[in-house]
């Protein structure tokens, strides 16, 4: 270690004199020693030289070595200084850099922290602000230079400062980190909501100095969150509540069956059809149909307890679920149902009565699964209504297999119309007086796999189907061709009656078809007389009568057939446009015995005659038939009596006879 107290100065001096001592010394002592060693002179003057030569060499040498050490030791300090010089160089430039990235990455820091869109805070463990960015500042619409330093109370009301403060020393006391969503109330008294995540500030020795925060504020979110599940609920009522009774709706019973079907409990399915509603919507109004359904949906609630799931189906039909299996408790149920029914309701003072036919189905011994139910439930319901009306009907195997017969004679009825399997046989109509044919009914048949199927066992099936309009189409279709043909030919005898179904008449385009199918064939509409029913007069007679008279603008002969059958067509009849009234066969029947029908038959030939219309009797097998029909003077006849249907060969044989 250096001496602090060495003097250059003293050194130097003080080693010269030592130097000056022993040169001094030395110079009189071997002048001396020579003198007295050697007594010539010249000996004395070489050994002086030669002493003087040895005493620069030594002092020479001993020179080198001083300054060497000198130089030397002078050279480590220098290569020590620069080495220090460049150290300090390259550490200040150092810090200098370390300085500007410091200053990079700080200036960085800040602008993610205050560019951020979410409120980034830190407090020290007392609850003082040491970070408020921009965002949590904007948030809560203060300045964050005057939060800094202080506590939550600047912020949030005194309750909330004091939860959020023991919030904090929770965590500052176990170093956990959590998330939630939180409603404060601010000092403004604005109300907000923040999804938050807090955490504990933690330094390299693992020691808690703060807690840190990231909230978000998600007041909108909430509120745009709260009105989607408003909006969904209100929608979810809407799309399974019935708007007129208030009560669950079809789609609702079908979620509803399907979960019952699910528990694999037994239960029972009701489906309640309200028979001709429609006539009470036609008669008093669809505002008046819907007060009465309201007065039904309250009969429903009032009969079956609070267990029952009770729902609007739609139209006129109602479906109940009732937690039992048991037939006798269940028709215990339903006596003290039709019981209401037998009352009348009463609607804007108006006394209705109504009657309604019911199916009811149990799971799992008559179905599994929520269709399957309703098809086994609306099948027994169908039945109800065959059977009489304001009735109730437990589900049968039966109806299945009807079912399934309904199913395959559609299938067969689709591949009939693709194979072109049907027929059209002609039945004479005759003169009653003269017996001479005045016209031909067109009868479709059916020859399916070699056997020739009436119409009476398809026609029902078509016509509830739909496949009756294209079937019809063919008939029509078929029955103009012929007689176009009949009438080049010059046999034809009178029209050519083609029945019209009421679902073929109401078709959006029947009219246009009819157009068309003249052009095609060529036929004249005077050569057609198209027949329809009384039944389909009476499902809507406005737009029937509307139909039958741009039918008749066309040139075409209209007839009622089944007359008698319906149970108000006499209101309509003078409307009609009708030629021809056709007595159904269950008139003519018994002709003789039955006092009943012979008044009704005379009564049809002498309103048809006071009329105008031509009145014609179907069905007509017996010569007791033939004489009483002549003796009251009807038009004309059809039936065995004259002919059985035959087919296109048969009957032109008997036109050209």
């Amino acid at each position: 270690m250096q001496n602090k107290n060495l003097n250059p100065y003293k050194s130097a001096f003080y080693l010269s004199i030592v130097y000056f001592i022993f040169a001094t010394i030395w110079i009189v002592l071997s002048d001396y020693s020579i003198i007295l060693m050697i007594e010539h002179l010249d000996e004395i003057t070489m050994l002086q030289t030669y002493k003087g030569i040895f005493f620069v060499f030594v002092t020479t040498v001993i020179l080198f070595f001083v300054t060497y050490k000198f130089f030397y030791t002078m050279r480590l300090q220098y290569n020590k200084n620069l080495e220090y010089l460049m150290k300090k160089q390259k550490l200040r430039e150092s810090l200098k850099d370390s300085h500007e990235e410091l200053s990079k990455y700080d200036t960085l820091l800040n602008m993610i922290i205050n560019n951020s869109p979410d409120a980034i805070y830190a407090k020290d463990r007392d609850g003082r602000y040491i970070l408020f960015n921009d965002a949590a500042a904007k948030m809560v619409n203060l300045d964050a230079q005057n939060i800094l330093g202080k506590g939550d109370e600047v912020i949030f009301t005194s309750e909330d400062a004091e939860k959020i403060k023991a919030e904090d020393k929770e965590i500052v006391q176990n170093g956990k980190i959590i998330k939630k969503d939180e409603r404060h109330i601010l000092t403004g008294g604005i109300e907000k909501v923040f999804s938050t995540t807090k955490g504990a500030l933690i330094d390299k020795q693992k020691r808690i100095f703060g807690t840190f925060a990231i909230s978000r504020d998600i007041t909108e979110h909430k509120e745009h969150e709260r009105f989607l599940i408003e909006t969904k609920d209100k929608f979810y009522k809407l799309s399974h509540q019935d708007k007129v009774t208030s009560l669950p709706n079809r789609l609702h019973i079908s979620e509803f069956l399907i979960n019952k079907c699910s528990q694999h409990i037994s239960f029972s399915l009701i489906l309640l059809d309200l028979d001709e509603f429609k006539i009470v919507n036609d008669s008093y109004g669809h505002r008046f149909g819907d007060k009465l359904l309201i007065e039904i949906s309250k009969v429903l609630k009032k009969v079956f307890d609070s267990t029952a799931f009770i729902a609007r189906m739609g139209g006129d039909e109602f479906g109940i679920v009732v937690d039992l299996n048991d037939k006798k408790e269940i028709e215990i149920l339903m006596q003290k149902l039709y019981n209401e029914f037998n009352n009348p309701f009463i609607i804007d003072l108006i006394d209705v009565y109504i009657t309604a036919s019911s199916g009811i189905c149990i799971y799992p011994d008559d179905a599994k699964t929520m269709l399957e139910m309703y098809q086994a439930a609306d099948a027994a319901m169908y039945n109800a209504k065959k059977t009489t009306q304001n009735s109730y009907s437990f589900y049968d195997l039966q109806f299945k297999k009807d079912a399934v017969y309904y199913a395959e004679t559609v299938s067969n009825l689709k591949q009939a119309i693709e194979k072109g399997e049907f027929e059209l046989y002609f039945q004479p109509q005759n003169n009653a007086q003269t017996g001479t044919i005045v016209g031909m009914e067109v009868l479709l048949r059916w020859n399916h796999k070699g056997k020739m199927i009436p119409p009476d066992l398809f026609i029902p099936v078509a016509e509830k189907s739909g496949l009756i309009v294209e079937i019809g189409n063919f008939a029509l279709r078929k029955g103009f061709k012929t007689a176009k043909k009949w009438h080049d030919e010059k046999i034809a005898k009178g029209r050519v009656s083609i029945n019209i179904s009421a679902r073929q008449l109401t078709h959006l385009d029947f009219i246009n078809t009819l157009k068309s199918m003249l052009q095609e064939s060529g036929c004249e509409a005077s050569w057609i007389e198209l027949e329809i029913t009384e039944s389909s007069v009476l499902e809507n007679p406005d737009l029937v009568i509307n139909l039958l008279q741009k039918i008749k603008a066309l040139g075409f002969y209209i007839s009622m057939d089944d007359f008698g059958t319906g149970y108000s067509s006499l209101s309509y009849l003078k409307n009609l446009p009708i030629d021809k009234l056709k007595i159904d066969r269950s008139f003519i029947m018994s002709i003789q015995t039955e006092p009943k029908n012979q008044i009704i038959v005379k009564t049809t030939i002498f309103l048809g005659n006071e009329l105008g219309i031509h009145v014609l009797a179907e069905g007509v097998e017996t010569e007791e038939e033939h004489s009483f029909l002549l003796e009251n003077k009807i038009d004309s006849i059809q039936g065995y009596y004259y002919s059985k249907p035959l087919p296109l060969n048969k009957v032109e044989i008997l036109l050209q006879a």
